[in-house]
């Protein structure tokens, strides 16, 4: 990481603080969280504050995603279309320079974001419970923000290729609809990953909230959704710091999951800056 990278870096960050970009976000997340989740502590759903803060994520699961599509799509294609780029290049900065400070800025504001909302979930967890088992609330938030910063390199990978911030943000929508709670991932692309595997496209008997009709591929097939794999996730991370958690699925499905998500964060970068090189920015 060069200097000016981390220049570049720290100044989206401020910009973020100054524009309030920054405590927008934050209210907003902890106003759709907090309540939500507080009130599901008094439901039969939730025993205990173990389990309180090992679901933690899963208040997470249908926001992480808009807010890192919020906060980075137009990291870098906005300054494209601003003109600011050819001025930022007037100075000794590479285009690695600005794809580099743009991600490690835009995973910071999201982080801090993600952090101050799980910290009002963790409040929660202690108003409804009196304790929090702290290693498990710090394991689990670290999941949540490293799951943030996934989300976050995709953007910016988009928004370093796109040539206009329509088509970053058609991008990222595209990709969250496909992959979030609108049904879309499991009604096309489970049906493609049984063919690649088993020849049919047939998913019949399997019920997508009772484990026991799960096949080994379907295992494997859920992890290549990052929003279904952070979540299949989450009691693994959960056993690291409490050994009485148990999760679904042997090593392999585990470490399978997490090489898919470093995937997710890495190949749209890595395609977002090969792109972004070879712009024609005059």
């Amino acid at each position: 990481m060069t200097s000016a990278a981390l220049a570049i870096a720290r100044k989206e960050f401020e910009d973020a603080a100054r524009s309030k970009l920054l405590w927008g976000l934050t209210l907003v997340l902890l106003l759709v969280t907090v309540p939500s989740f507080y009130g599901m502590t008094s439901t039969p759903f939730i025993d205990g504050a173990v389990d309180a803060t090992e679901w933690l994520p899963g208040a997470f699961e249908n926001f992480v995603a808009p807010l890192a599509i919020i906060a980075a799509y137009r990291a870098v294609v906005g300054e494209r279309e601003s003109g600011s780029l050819r001025v930022l290049f007037g100075h000794p900065v590479t285009r690695r320079d600005v794809v580099a400070g743009k991600v490690l800025g835009r995973v910071a504001l999201v982080g801090v974001v993600l952090l101050v909302a799980t910290l009002g979930l963790g409040a929660a967890v202690v108003a409804a419970y009196g304790t929090i088992p702290a290693r498990l609330f710090a394991t689990m938030s670290a999941y949540v923000v490293a799951y943030g910063a996934v989300w976050t390199a995709v953007t910016v990978g988009v928004s370093a290729a796109a040539p206009s911030r329509l088509r970053a943000i058609a991008g990222m929508l595209g990709l969250f609809l496909f992959f979030g709670p609108f049904q879309l991932w499991r009604n096309l692309g489970v049906p493609l990953v049984a063919l690649v595997v088993t020849g049919s496209a047939s998913t019949a008997g399997i019920s997508q909230l009772d484990p026991s009709t799960w096949p080994t591929w379907y295992l494997y097939a859920q992890r290549l959704n990052p929003m279904r794999n952070f979540m299949m996730g989450r009691e693994f991370v959960g056993s690291l710091a409490d050994p009485s958690i148990g999760y679904l699925g042997g090593i392999r499905v585990q470490l399978f999951g997490f090489a898919v998500l470093l995937a997710w964060a890495a190949v749209p970068l890595a395609v977002g800056y090969w792109r972004f090189e070879r712009a024609d920015l005059t």
